[in-house]
């Protein structure tokens, strides 16, 4: 059954009758804008946002998410709001101001219908909205459309949302307890930004749950340090992570005339900085649960940029080094391209990933740092080609392994 999503965006920040819940900054974009990505990734492909006024801010994150390619539906009441549902539509109800983690919110839009998550009344949770004298909504409600289109039928001029809590209350639903107290994991996120006190440090939890395994040596040992580092000023900034991807791409291409120059340093510079450029591009736009838009282009065009620098310097030491430096600077760049294809076999063949120190873009061209600081241009270039066949021969095997096993 199709699941869909109701937004509450109506609720003014407390103490400030100008300011909606849902505008309030987070990670360099809103509140709002956080909800509907996590909603998207929890399955929901129907976003309605219930807001009464849609003010400047709130209209610019919304054509952030549209122009993402996420649709998003603006009601301005709650017959609107009920309207826009199947009455068979399971629906995920996300109060005004919530901001849950991703398995929380995850466990509820999987639980049967009606689920309330809860939490306990005390410590300081007076944003959430009392149940009974023991506990507190959390904010998260899995219903269908047709409770919702019911609850709108009797709503008069009582709050949509505290309604349809207490019909729901009513019906005995599953509860989902947001803290128990015997879990033996870390604490969930999940809090009511009623203020913008409440989200005060929630940017850096943000940022260490966005980091991912990574697949090649550089980007799971060398680049974290200097994703943290530069995410923690870009978090307050709307900078669209894509232009620090294409920032990578520019400085890969300027890598190519460098090299045809005779600065083989300026070049191998601009192409060490292109992986923490695009490092910083992914992990960004992780932390926002948004994407680097147009991504496997500006990725292809960065290593077809690499390549062109390292077939470059190939040309520029060939004066020196002969015609075979050369030439291996030629069988580096095929081999590549042949391990990269081979990857992708592997990957569709649904093996597990190869180990991170098989041969990548950034892991040849940091692999060159080393010999270059020596002044042995022509040993790094030898060392690349024997990286990279040598990278190419074991995934081969693998994927040589996997047809075995396959037939």
């Amino acid at each position: 059954m199709a699941l869909g999503a109701l937004i509450a965006a109506y609720g003014q920040v407390h103490g400030d009758g100008e300011t909606l819940r849902a505008t309030l900054p987070l990670v360099g974009a809103t509140l709002l804008e956080h909800q509907v990505r996590l909603a998207r990734r929890v399955g929901a492909n129907h976003v309605v946002v219930l807001v009464e006024r849609v003010p400047a801010d709130l209209t610019a994150a919304l054509d952030r998410l549209r122009r993402d390619g996420i649709a998003v539906d603006v009601a301005r009441n709650a017959a609107d709001a009920a309207d826009r549902f199947h009455p068979e539509e399971r629906l995920l109800v996300i109060a005004d101001g919530c901001l849950a983690g991703e398995p929380l919110l995850a466990r509820v839009a999987e639980a049967p219908s009606p689920t309330l998550v809860t939490v306990p009344d005390h410590g300081e949770r007076h944003a959430f909205e009392r149940i009974d004298a023991l506990t507190r909504w959390g904010g998260l409600a899995l219903i269908d459309g047709a409770r919702l289109r019911r609850t709108v039928a009797m709503l008069g001029e009582w709050d949509m949302l505290s309604t349809l809590l207490r019909r729901t209350l009513q019906e005995g639903p599953t509860r989902i307890d947001a803290f128990p107290p015997d879990s033996s994991g870390g604490p969930e996120l999940l809090l009511i930004a009623d203020r913008a006190a409440a989200l005060q440090g929630i940017d850096l939890r943000l940022i260490r749950a966005s980091r991912r395994r990574a697949t090649t040596w550089p980007r799971r040992y060398l680049f974290p340090p200097i994703e943290e580092l530069a995410l923690r000023p870009l978090t307050g900034r709307s900078i669209d992570p894509t232009w620090f991807a294409a920032a990578g791409v520019a400085a890969a291409f300027l890598s190519v005339p460098a090299a045809l120059a005779g600065w083989p340093w300026a070049s191998l510079i601009l192409l060490l900085l292109t992986g923490p450029l695009v490092a910083i591009a992914h992990r960004l736009a992780a932390t926002r649960l948004a994407v680097v838009r147009r991504a496997g282009l500006l990725g292809g065009l960065r290593d077809g940029a690499a390549a062109a620098a390292l077939l470059a310097l190939g040309y520029y030491l060939m004066p020196v080094n002969g015609w075979g430096i050369a030439l291996a600077a030629a069988v580096t760049v095929a081999g590549g391209a042949a391990l990269a294809v081979e990857r992708r076999t592997l990957a569709a063949l649904g093996a597990p990933p190869p180990p991170v120190w098989l041969a990548s873009v950034d892991g040849l061209i940091w692999v060159m740092l080393p010999f270059a600081a020596a002044g042995r241009w022509d040993a790094g270039v030898g060392a690349l080609i024997l990286y990279a066949l040598a990278s190419f021969f074991d995934v081969q095997r693998r994927v040589a392994k996997r047809v075995g096993l396959a037939v």
